[in-house]
């Protein structure tokens, strides 16, 4: 127990004077985790503006603008007469979308005629697109509601009566895990997990890339290998484990998301986690010739990473060959079990499958590491 104390103290002295690890696995941890929070923190979008353009000008024409602009996504902040207008304003990004309510819409409607709304929007922005189109599209039905309601209680349908025609079930969505609908509380999370995956990955790798230029052994002995890789993995282990305290237990006030802290399930995965990343650190290594190189590949690989684990691009979607090697990434079982104990409130028989892998990704990539850290031995001497 005193040597591994030894190798772990020993290790730390070593980390503080790395700066470029320390670049990455202190300042890039702090940085990331701030910065990420910042793009999303207004969770979903309100109040997009938008045009109305109103060709009709009836009573039914300006009810159903008012109704637009009292929902919470969208706000009329212009009716021009034309298009042409409306445009000048859509290009100059004053406005995010165009609505075009047509001539005869009120007659149409009163013949029992279908009329058409139009809308204009820019897809490009995803978030600001579906503000638009959700607010548009509910007033249509909300405004062709009344509308058909009305129509029941002319013909002597008691109102009552009518609202039961033409609704005649209630709709009661309760959300799940997100009531908010937003992109942060969805998001955030997952991207926490794989920032700190990553930086431990990204500083490890740069460190042993320097070993490996200056044909520096891992340690003195050989045989000495496996017990000393895992006590120097046990310091980063525990430096990671330090920042998940803050990041799972005071950023979620902060920056507030939902996470349920169940500290024992949480640590429990945690811990075989950033061990299986420091393990694979030091597999993959051995591809690294010089520090830069090391830098170059696993900062060019980590936008490959960040897709892999599902959470941005849905597993689904993405080729069956792909998600089998996503899988020994330890980000992949890290993050899926983390999402059902934080923001599901499972337990630890639920994410038994995720542990149990992790488990198995540390063994293998433990053994894989010392071998080739036997062999980078055998090559130095």
């Amino acid at each position: 127990m005193t040597k591994f104390l030894s190798v772990v103290k020993s290790e730390f002295n070593h980390f503080f004077h790395e700066h470029g690890a320390m670049l990455i696995m202190v300042v890039g941890v702090v940085v990331y985790s701030l910065f990420y929070a910042m793009p999303y923190s207004s969770e979903v979008i309100k109040d997009a503006p938008i045009a109305v353009i109103d060709f009709d000008r009836t009573n039914l024409s300006r009810e159903f603008t008012k109704n637009l602009n009292s929902t919470d996504y969208v706000e009329v902040i212009s009716t021009p007469t034309s298009l042409n207008e409306a445009e000048k304003d859509f290009y100059k990004c004053k406005t995010r979308g165009i609505v075009i309510i047509p001539k005869d819409f009120e007659q149409d409607i009163l013949r029992g005629k279908q009329s058409a709304i139009s809308l204009y929007a820019d897809t490009s922005y995803l978030i600001i697109y579906k503000s638009v189109y959700t607010g548009t599209l509910q007033t249509a039905i909300s405004v062709g509601a009344k509308i058909e309601i009305a129509k029941l209680m002319k013909s002597g349908v008691p109102k009552q009566l009518a609202i039961n025609i033409k609704q005649p079930f209630e709709f009661v969505q309760t959300p799940l895990y997100n009531a908010a609908g937003g992109y942060e509380t969805y998001v955030y999370p997952s991207i926490l997990v794989m920032i700190l995956h990553q930086t431990l990955i990204v500083g490890l790798g740069l460190m042993q890339g320097t070993r490996n230029e200056l044909r520096e052994n891992y340690c003195k002995k050989e045989e000495d290998i496996p017990f000393t890789l895992f006590a120097k993995c046990t310091t980063y282990v525990l430096l990671y484990l330090f920042y998940s305290l803050i990041i799972f237990l005071i950023f979620p006030a902060i920056f507030v998301y939902p996470m349920a802290y169940n500290i024992i399930p949480l640590f429990a995965l945690l811990i075989p986690m950033y061990y299986a990343a420091a393990f694979f650190s030091h597999t993959i290594s051995y591809f690294f010739k010089t520090r830069e190189s090391a830098l170059l590949i696993l900062v060019v690989t980590s936008l490959i990473f960040i897709f892999l684990p599902g959470f941005i691009w849905p597993k689904e979607s993405i080729p069956q060959l792909i998600n089998i090697l996503a899988e020994f990434i330890p980000a992949t079982s890290g993050i899926d079990g983390i999402i059902k104990i934080n923001q599901m409130g499972g337990t630890f028989w639920d994410i038994r499958y995720n542990f149990l892998w992790l488990i198995f990704l540390c063994i293998f990539y433990f053994v894989l590491s010392c071998k080739i850290m036997k062999s980078t031995f055998k090559k130095n001497d």
